[in-house]
């Protein structure tokens, strides 16, 4: 058995090393290597990432749906405070003014204080929502940490559900109605996706996925 790497010429040939001007031959060490069974080296490739299971999947979707009313629900309570701006700005003036606090605000210097703060919720309620979703697509993927965060967060939204049914009874107005049938149905979703994140399956997911 030869114990030597053969060298590089095709046709098997040991050139003649001692010719003058002639290069020594070449160990073929790759073909070697492979002859006698040595391992090849190359780029490890990553594990595939385990797909979701079903319950994952519909867990994201039913997040998406108590993002979507969440933001629709802040949103439209923001556009009624701007409509009544004017008497929310007096009725903050007044309640200053009760406590000596109102210094020289103006009903004109109030309600512009009332637009900034409203604009202000715009844009945290845009924000926060935006990294809702951000942790609604980490559950996805298996991160514990984001289960565990919706799971609480989800919780506090049922809780709110359950006020919400004791409430509306007696709502006044149409529109105080339709807002607590949007925070129940944000409540049953939150509670569906609960569940559905601490099935069999998705427990076994994500501890999976915890462990790549």
């Amino acid at each position: 058995m030869n114990e030597f790497p053969p060298n590089n010429n095709p046709d098997g040939t040991n050139p003649d090393s001692n010719r003058p001007g002639n290069p020594p031959p070449q160990p073929d060490w790759q073909r070697w290597e492979l002859e006698h069974g040595f391992p090849q080296t190359g780029p490890e490739l990553e594990p595939t990432p385990r797909p979701a299971p079903v319950d994952v999947e519909t867990a994201r979707h039913l997040w998406w749906g108590v993002a979507l009313i969440g933001a629709l629900s802040a949103l439209f309570s923001v556009w009624t405070l701007f409509g009544a701006r004017e008497e929310f700005a007096q009725s903050l003036l007044d309640d200053l003014a009760a406590q000596d606090a109102a210094a020289d605000m103006t009903v004109e210097s109030t309600q512009s204080m009332v637009t900034v703060m409203l604009v202000v919720t715009v844009f945290v309620v845009i924000g926060f929502g935006a990294l809702f979703l951000l942790w609604v697509e980490r559950m996805r993927v298996g991160k514990m940490w984001a289960r565990m965060l919706l799971t609480i967060i989800g919780s506090f939204t049922v809780f709110t559900m359950v006020l919400e049914l004791f409430a509306i009874a007696s709502s006044a107005g149409a529109m105080n109605i339709v807002m607590s049938v949007l925070g129940i149905g944000q409540g049953v979703l939150a509670a569906g996706a609960i569940y559905l994140m601490h099935r069999r399956e998705s427990n076994e997911y994500f501890v999976a996925s915890g462990q790549r």
